[in-house]
């Protein structure tokens, strides 16, 4: 395996955390594993389900099928107009269950209402939860049973453990509290043996505990809201947004990049940090998935 590269960001003394070259090496170790499953006849096989035209769901469910196609799992994507009934998603979500071809399911969030997107993850068997994000998953991960874990937290562990950088003893805050980032990305440094702090939009005082943080997660939705001035010297930063901002182009992040590189001793890009972990470890959940019920 190809060492890691060790590039600071110009003019700091900031470790950049690349995550497209992780998620590389990710891919990588996963091909001998698909390439064993299909000599004992087994294809991996990722269903998805994609409900609406959503312009960014059908990017993201473009960039998995790739992915997946290119270490060898089969891809199989079903798409239906947002006025699809309850019923039909149901149904289908019963036979991807049942299909024991089918290792691995994912319904591509968000499913536009008035169709209730909880019932259709409360429909999805565990076994096949690759998104590790049903209430089955969270729980075992509450547990510390074994689960899927969801992928985007997934992907930030691997990130930090593929650079050599401890979470055990150390004061994480995760800035932010959704069921598939921030609530199972506590969850998985607390079961690291960090300390962990939850900060959200009803936080009083943020930035006294962004500053007490020895790794920070931001996972807030809003473009640059995490400044250097809101974080100590050597902390490392890492930002899980991915923001659309009217007037510049590509993708910003949660983090004011310049300003937190100038203080923080590893910080993640954007792009190119988490959002390739993410789909990695979405292929590692679909391969562990097909070996398990092999």
């Amino acid at each position: 395996m190809e060492a890691l590269p060790r590039t600071l960001v110009p003019n700091t003394n900031a470790l950049l955390l690349d995550g497209k070259a992780v998620a590389q090496q990710v891919r990588e170790q996963l091909k001998p594993r698909v390439a064993a499953l299909r000599e004992r006849g087994i294809v991996p096989c990722l269903a998805v389900m994609l409900v609406g035209d959503d312009p960014a769901s059908h990017t993201y469910v473009r960039t998995k099928a790739k992915a997946c196609e290119s270490i060898g799992i089969r891809s199989l994507v079903r798409h239906y107009p947002a006025d699809t009934p309850q019923a039909t998603l149901e149904a289908q979500i019963d036979a991807w269950n049942a299909d024991p071809t089918v290792h691995g399911i994912l319904i591509q969030h968000p499913v536009p209402k008035p169709l209730d997107e909880a019932a259709l993850l409360r429909r999805l068997d565990p076994r096949k939860d690759v998104d590790g994000i049903t209430p089955a998953s969270l729980g075992a991960l509450v547990a510390g049973e074994p689960a899927f874990g969801a992928c985007t937290p997934l992907g930030i562990i691997r990130l930090l453990d593929a650079y050599g950088i401890p979470i055990e003893g150390k004061h994480a805050v995760v800035v932010g509290r959704s069921v598939i980032l921030g609530k199972p990305m506590a969850l998985m440094l607390l079961n690291r043996n960090a300390t962990v702090t939850i900060c959200h939009s009803r936080t009083r005082d943020l930035v006294r505990h962004t500053r007490e943080a020895d790794i920070l997660v931001a996972a807030v939705g809003k473009p640059e809201f995490i400044t250097g001035e809101m974080l100590k010297s050597g902390v490392v930063v890492i930002d899980a947004g991915y923001n659309r901002v009217e007037g510049r182009k590509g993708d910003v992040g949660d983090v004011d990049f310049d300003s937190a590189a100038r203080v923080a001793s590893a910080i993640t890009p954007v792009p190119g940090g988490v959002g390739p972990m993410t789909v990695a470890m979405l292929l590692h959940n679909t391969v562990l998935a097909a070996e398990q019920q092999a």
